[in-house]
């Protein structure tokens, strides 16, 4: 930091003495193109020697602008950032960098990568100096290793989602859509269904769409990637999957299964309910789409905290 504090010193001296050159460099040009105006032979020699006088100091001053400049171009330290970017700085030949700057931002992550380098260089050898080792007479215990919500049996997955069924009675129905292994069709009353796609018992895909929307394709295979024609459900459609992420936790997959259908669940009176913030029940013409994820307590999306 100090060295560069020291190069941007440098760099106004010299910008200050190229100044300086240009003026001595143009007053020298113009003592040129003045030349010898005497028209009097007996001042004439006199007007020439004080003519050559002039240009040899004007010369001078150009020569001492011009030395000083050079020595700051020296005094300037060259930083050495390990290897160079190599082909790359070709880039900044381009003339149009102004409509493609590649090369501008591939240089500012090289910057960045060096000193992202440096930083966890001295991080680690800061941590050097703390290791903490265990003690000869302690026994470590082997780690129970948890199961794999990859190797759930389906009957498991079957019978959780019976128990929900049992558990939200006729409020939340969930169904999986026939002619496929892992894809089901939650049925919220009267507001509206969606499409999960699971992997055993992780949720991987969540798609929201009106009661009266179609969820299979032409061909009769389920549709997991059309999003719905209604903004309402749009919205949804992108909250659930901030669910599905936020409920993730893969060594306790089924209580994220159960806790992402509770989520879900809070949605039974979405356009019955007004927002917590606002009190509003239509804030540009959507109901409270955002219910969070915590206390379920639903908000427009513009008054969520």
């Amino acid at each position: 930091m100090a060295a560069e504090h020291d190069n941007s010193k440098i760099i106004m001296q010299a910008l200050h003495s190229t100044q300086k050159l240009r003026e001595s460099v143009n007053k020298t040009f113009t003592c040129l193109t003045d030349g010898v105006k005497s028209t009097n032979d007996a001042d004439q020699a006199m007007d020439v020697k004080n003519f050559v006088t002039q240009l040899q100091i004007n010369l001078c001053i150009v020569n001492d602008n011009f030395s000083e400049l050079e020595k700051l171009s020296n005094n300037i330290s060259k930083f050495n950032q390990g290897s160079s970017i190599g082909l790359t700085g070709l880039l900044s030949l381009d003339p149009v960098l102004d409509k493609t700057p590649l090369y501008q931002q591939i240089l500012q992550s090289y910057k960045w990568s060096y000193k992202l380098k440096e930083h966890c260089g001295h991080a680690s050898s800061l941590m050097s100096q703390y290791t903490m080792k265990r003690s000869s007479g302690i026994t470590v215990k082997k780690r129970k290793m948890q199961p794999s919500p990859l190797a759930i049996s389906p009957q498991v997955i079957e019978q959780m989602i019976s128990t929900l069924n049992r558990q939200f009675m006729d409020i939340m129905v969930i169904n999986k859509v026939p002619n496929t292994r892992n894809v089901y069709q939650v049925t919220l009353g009267r507001t509206f269904h969606a499409i999960v796609g699971l992997r055993r018992i992780l949720i991987e895909r969540v798609v929201i769409r009106g009661q009266h929307e179609n969820i299979s394709m032409d061909d009769r295979m389920v549709d997991m990637w059309a999003p719905s024609k209604y903004k309402v459900f749009q919205k949804i459609t992108d909250h659930a999957t901030s669910a599905m992420l936020h409920y993730h936790l893969p060594l306790r997959a089924d209580i994220c299964f159960r806790s992402f259908m509770t989520w879900l669940r809070s949605y039974q009176k979405l356009f019955s309910t007004p927002c917590r913030h606002c009190g509003q029940f239509l804030m540009d013409n959507l109901p409270p789409t955002w219910h969070d994820f915590r206390t379920l307590i639903p908000y427009h999306e513009c008054c969520r905290q």
